[in-house]
């Protein structure tokens, strides 16, 4: 009960201030500002998976009911810093070179561009740290001091955007720079409430480093994908489309972001759970968690294609004439969420099987490249849908891993 009462306060404050934030930029920046801002979010949402590619996410699973050795748990911490700061260097100059390429079609000034590719890396190099710190606070649930760091940077720059706006200053790159300033402190505080659980080892350990990537290794290719698939309609609408389109769709992203105090709910409190569980009491619970998801989001995906203008007027005027795909847009969403739901079970039981990222990404592929060919994605509405067509896909896939998991002995698993 303290862990969910402290899930819920902290994070529904955290989550209310960024929502808040977000609607305040999307109701504010012009058509073209959103764009830009629109389109560094999503790129740097890629890049910040590629980077990371599950490191800090392994730490929960492989610690599992071993937290209260401190010592092991700071080897994984530094273990997943080694990694994921190593592939920050390798992967900025390719960041680099490929942000600048997409902005460069849109005919932006080298001011915008410049600043939004230094709010990019910065936000990147943070978003690091602010993972792997993470995760000692939330093996031994401490929310409190998880939450409080996010909340109160959360209120600065929600402030700090009402005053540029009103100052005349609000647009897309000092919007993004705040963005990054904002993830930079956050990290920055956590590491320091982080200390007194992990016990911070004098140097590198290779054997760790091993044992974290032949964990994550299996779901490497599938990881990789994902990072592109994440954002793939908002980067084909920006190379088939033009700046009005790039701003709806990244626009209605922000709709789809209802389903993210669920997803984290499961990040925080379902995962270090699962992790804990004996085998036998497994099934029932996983049944009731997908069961209660779906309930979950039915309601507000029938609200979405009954009462679209509700989710619109979030949005503002100038998104007004987006109704009739706002359901699809929320559909999509319900879908990924609970395809996520499954991922995050299958990971904290260490389903993690090559098997999995290839009919990930052989049947994503597959239906996408029809997609393109056959409807193209020239438009929003086109786009919308293509997310929608890809969530099944997930949905399909971490299925298939939930059920190869529950099939096999419990030895079998490391080896699968």
């Amino acid at each position: 009960m303290r862990v969910l009462t402290g899930f819920f306060l902290g994070q529904g404050a955290a989550q209310g201030v960024s929502i808040l934030a977000g609607l305040l930029l999307v109701r504010t920046l012009s058509v073209e500002a959103y764009a830009q801002f629109g389109l560094a979010t999503g790129f740097q949402a890629v890049f910040t998976t590629l980077m990371d590619m599950g490191f800090a996410s392994t730490i929960i699973p492989m610690v599992a009911d071993r937290r209260d050795d401190r010592a092991l748990v700071g080897r994984y911490v530094r273990s997943a810093k080694h990694l994921r700061d190593r592939a920050f260097w390798m992967l900025a100059p390719v960041a680099i070179l490929s942000f600048l390429a997409i902005m460069h079609k849109q005919h932006w000034s080298w001011t915008t561009q410049f600043m939004l590719l230094a709010s990019v890396l910065l936000a990147l190099y943070s978003s690091g740290r602010f993972s792997y710190y993470s995760a000692p606070l939330l093996i031994f649930g401490r929310l409190r001091a998880y939450y409080v760091p996010q909340v109160a940077t959360g209120l600065g720059r929600l402030v700090a955007y009402i005053g540029l706006a009103f100052g005349g200053g609000l647009n897309a790159w000092t919007a993004a720079v705040l963005s990054a300033l904002n993830v930079t402190l956050n990290a920055s505080l956590l590491a320091k409430a982080s200390q007194p659980y992990h016990e911070w080892p004098e140097q590198d350990d290779p054997v760790t480093d091993r044992e974290l990537i032949h964990y994550i290794l299996p779901a490497a290719p599938a990881i990789i994908f994902a990072a592109f698939q994440a954002q793939i309609t908002l980067f084909l609408i920006s190379i088939f489309g033009g700046t009005v389109y790039i701003a709806e769709v990244a626009a209605l992203g922000r709709i789809g972001q209802l389903f993210a105090v669920l997803m984290t709910f499961n990040l925080i409190v379902v995962e270090p759970y699962i992790a804990r569980l004996k085998r036998k009491q497994l099934l029932p619970i996983f049944l009731g968690f997908v069961a209660l998801a779906s309930l979950v989001g039915l309601p507000v995906v029938l609200i979405a294609f009954k009462w679209p203008g509700a989710f619109l007027w979030l949005l503002g005027a100038k998104y007004a004439g987006l109704g009739s795909i706002v359901g699809w847009v929320v559909l999509s969403a319900c879908m990924n969420y609970i395809a996520g739901l499954i991922w995050i079970i299958n990971r904290a039981r260490k389903w993690v099987f090559w098997s999995g990222s290839m009919v990930e990404i052989v049947l994503l592929l597959g239906v996408q490249i029809a997609y393109v060919i056959l409807i193209g994605v020239r438009t929003t509405r086109e786009a919308v849908m293509l997310s929608l067509v890809s969530s099944f896909c997930y949905l399909t896939a971490h299925s298939y891993v939930s059920v190869r998991g529950f099939l096999l002995k419990p030895r079998e698993i490391q080896g699968a």
